[in-house]
């Protein structure tokens, strides 16, 4: 037999994966269109939101991003966020986020100082009644990092 004469098994054909980022969009009572993303905001669905974002800006001029459905927000998403909230911004529209439960989008806005570039709708997570609930704490100048309070050494 001759190579050439082989059968070779046929491929099958990839099985279609579902959207790792897909979108749902509400009206509020107060007018806004909210849209709720699900899934994960990466390197591979940061243009998705971007586009997401421009399509329902120009539906309206009050839009709130509700994230408490991601379970990962990378840089990249972070990215387009940041260029959509100036775009939305520049047409004199209003950009809201909201993290409701996730925790993996309050963190990365926490964790790179984008929570002080939006206005989030719930800055802090619900439930939260000290200070020692929140995600990051800062503690007070009289206590160390380990939460013992710092004394005069001499």
């Amino acid at each position: 037999m001759v190579d050439d004469e082989r059968l070779l098994p046929v491929p099958e054909a990839a099985e279609q994966l579902a959207p790792v980022l897909r979108f749902e969009r509400s009206r509020h009572s107060s007018g806004a269109t909210v849209l709720h993303a699900v899934g994960a905001i990466d390197d591979d669905t940061s243009a998705d939101l971007w586009v997401e974002l421009g399509v329902w800006s120009e539906e309206s001029s009050d839009l709130v991003l509700d994230l408490s459905g991601v379970d990962f927000l990378g840089t990249a998403g972070l990215t387009s966020l940041l260029e959509a909230r100036d775009v939305i911004g520049a047409e004199g529209k209003r950009l809201r986020v909201t993290c409701g439960g996730s925790r993996p989008a309050r963190r990365a806005l926490q964790v790179t100082g984008a929570m002080e570039l939006f206005e989030v709708v719930d800055p802090i997570p619900e439930g939260a009644v000290a200070s020692r609930d929140m995600i990051f704490e800062v503690p007070g100048p009289d206590v160390r990092l380990n939460g013992r309070p710092r004394r005069d050494e001499e």
